[in-house]
């Protein structure tokens, strides 16, 4: 086997291997906040970071209880809008999507 196969073969293996765990090279960092209109005491806070800080690919979760508010940050494309939002939902509470 030749060099340059050795580099290709094993360069591809690193791929392949990078993406049975849900990580490419272009990897990159979203920020969302949601709105979770039925979001009131600190125990619902509590579950919904809770919930969230466990998920893959999440990097932080800063929750505003008086506004409501929760800010997530996540790497794309190991995590997406549409599983933390079913994770929300599955908790029992609705969110709305705000930027």
């Amino acid at each position: 086997m030749s060099w340059y196969s050795q580099q290709a073969r094993g360069f591809l293996q690193r791929q392949l291997q990078n993406l049975q765990y849900g990580y490419t090279s272009e990897n990159r960092q979203v920020t969302m906040t949601l709105i979770i209109s039925d979001m009131k005491t600190d125990e619902d806070c509590q579950k919904i970071g809770n919930t969230l800080r466990n998920l893959p690919g999440v990097v932080s979760v800063n929750i505003i209880p008086g506004y409501r508010r929760v800010t997530v940050t996540y790497n794309l494309p190991q995590m997406n809008l549409e599983t933390i939002g079913y994770h929300i939902t599955r908790l029992g509470y609705h969110y709305i999507q705000k930027a």
